[in-house]
């Protein structure tokens, strides 16, 4: 199988020693004796091979859609019942016998849009509603659908899934069994060193769900995190009401943020619409001199850039064809003629933008637009770093941000300014970080700040504080007593959203 092929499948033969200890590890601490065994995506049927040498169980089963790695399967393990489909088309309860079953593997580590086969039938899985399902939220980790299908088949039984997997993977999953109810004994994450297993660079973890039939279910989900080297204690993450937290010790301020935070501009056309200033004007990334009126020409922050608590410095620009969603574009033309034939004359870049929400849209559109991008100032931080640092950010242009940026806006620098000492505060930093998991691609979304209760953060921060916070920033004493009464004033003032306010155009919220 070529390199293309192997991650088109996903595919990541787990090493016999490893699937021993984790077979080793279920026998030992969750249960000796299975009904039956499954390995729901086997390959070379590692998994099936290590658990006939550790169970007493004549009862194996497995499933492989490649026929060379299910022929592989049957020689090592001649006593199983293979089964070659691919696990969406499957059953599983109708092809294996026993509510004490085992369901173990190593299913693939891939999302939905970068695979070809083994995929399930196109769902919008979760439920996610209008601009959610068009864009990135839509997509899932190929094997988180198999554990969610897997926790579906054998809930209200006695039976135990075990599967390697990434550790947002087994989060996410945790969220759903909360949410759908299902009854169960022990959850644990037993995180382990892809690089060192796999060869490849990647949170992982040991996922043990051990349902039950008998107990009473709970929306309240408690799970273990320990170490699979040493079995030592990590963590222990609490699920309830949508949310994850862990045990690190962090003041509450958990809450819902009366402040809506944004994302920033998506327009999938970086060549085209980033500019960087030169001599001449602009120069595009493809090194081309352009020649364009400065009014669609907005100074840009991305992730990367965001490494000083205040920015009035910039490099980047962006061009922004659009002030509200789905703004026709054709003004441009003749209040803007020269961005009008610019754009034009790279129209086909903006055609080989590949997501569906660019199809029934204007020429040139952006999403992530509003009225709130418009504003002067704004406190911004990257999804992507681990420790988050938020930055003021404003120059004689409103500055826009890229969608790895999360914002909120201001029209007044006083309070823009006190928002951004009171969030780097060591007591709304220590709460982020004790919600948030720095294993994801990106730790902080708006779903996860906006979990944050800004009343709660004043109450908790003190005038005093925010002056220690100013000066370990390295900037000029500037907050003032007076400040921060206008400041607590105005959070006071704030309304709490209402529970089914949308975000008009703005992208939605990413999870890992």
């Amino acid at each position: 199988m070529s390199g293309n092929e192997k991650k088109e499948l996903g595919d990541y033969q787990t090493p016999l020693e490893f699937c021993a200890r984790v077979c080793g590890y279920v026998k030992r601490h969750v249960f000796e004796a299975p009904s039956a065994v499954l390995e729901p995506t086997c390959g070379i049927g590692n998994f099936l091979l290590a658990a006939s040498r550790t169970f007493d169980c004549e009862n194996l089963y497995g499933i492989e859609i490649n026929r060379a790695y299910a022929r592989q399967a049957r020689e090592a393990v001649p006593s199983a019942k293979l089964t070659v489909s691919n696990i969406f088309d499957v059953d599983t309860r109708r092809i294996m016998w026993g509510d004490r079953a085992l369901i173990i593997g190593n299913p693939p580590w891939a999302t939905n849009a970068n695979l070809i086969y083994n995929l399930p039938r196109k769902a919008n899985f979760k439920g996610l509603r209008g601009i959610d399902a068009l864009t990135g939220a839509s997509n899932f980790d190929i094997c988180e659908y198999i554990l969610l299908k897997l926790l579906a088949e054998y809930k209200h039984t006695d039976s135990t899934i075990c599967m390697l997997c990434k550790t947002s993977v087994a989060r996410n999953v945790l969220l759903e069994l909360s949410r759908n109810r299902i009854p169960y004994e022990k959850a644990e994450i037993l995180t382990f060193n892809s690089r060192e297993v796999f060869g490849v660079s990647a949170a992982a973890c040991v996922f043990v769900v051990k349902l039950s039939a008998a107990n009473t279910p709970d929306t309240r989900i408690l799970c273990t995190v320990k170490n699979f080297d040493g079995l030592e204690l990590e963590d222990t993450l609490f699920v309830e009401d949508g949310k994850i937290q862990t045990s690190r010790a962090a003041v509450d301020l958990e809450g819902r943020c009366q402040m809506t935070w944004r994302q920033g501009v998506k327009h999938d056309c970086g060549g085209v619409m980033e500019l960087e200033s030169c001599e001449n004007g602009f120069r595009n990334k493809r090194n081309e001199v352009v020649e364009i009126e400065k009014a669609l020409v907005f100074p840009l922050v991305k992730s990367s850039h965001l490494k000083q608590p205040v920015i009035q410095n910039f490099k980047k620009y962006v061009i922004v064809t659009q002030t509200e969603p789905r703004q026709d574009t054709s003004y441009i033309q003749t209040e803007y003629p020269l961005t009008w034939k610019y754009l034009n004359a790279h129209l086909e870049d903006f055609n080989r933008r590949k997501s569906v929400i660019y199809k029934k849209s204007a020429p040139f559109a952006m999403f992530g637009i509003g009225a709130y991008s418009f504003t002067p100032y704004k406190v911004a931080l990257s999804g992507f770093y681990k420790k988050p640092l938020f930055s003021l950010l404003y120059a004689s242009k409103p500055v826009m941000t890229d969608d790895t940026v999360y914002y909120l806006a201001f029209e007044d620098y006083d309070l823009a300014y006190s928002m951004m000492l009171l969030l780097n505060s060591d007591t709304v930093q220590s709460f982020l970080q004790s919600i948030a998991f720095l294993d994801n691609k990106r730790p902080y979304t708006v779903k996860l700040l906006s979990r944050m209760d800004l009343s709660k953060c004043i109450g908790a921060v003190s005038f005093h504080e925010l002056q220690r916070v100013e000066q370990a920033l390295k900037l000029p004493k500037r907050i003032t007593s007076q400040q921060y009464i206008k400041f607590e004033q105005y959070i006071k003032s704030l309304q709490s959203p209402p529970r089914t306010a949308t975000r008009t155009g703005a992208q939605p919220a990413r999870t890992d």
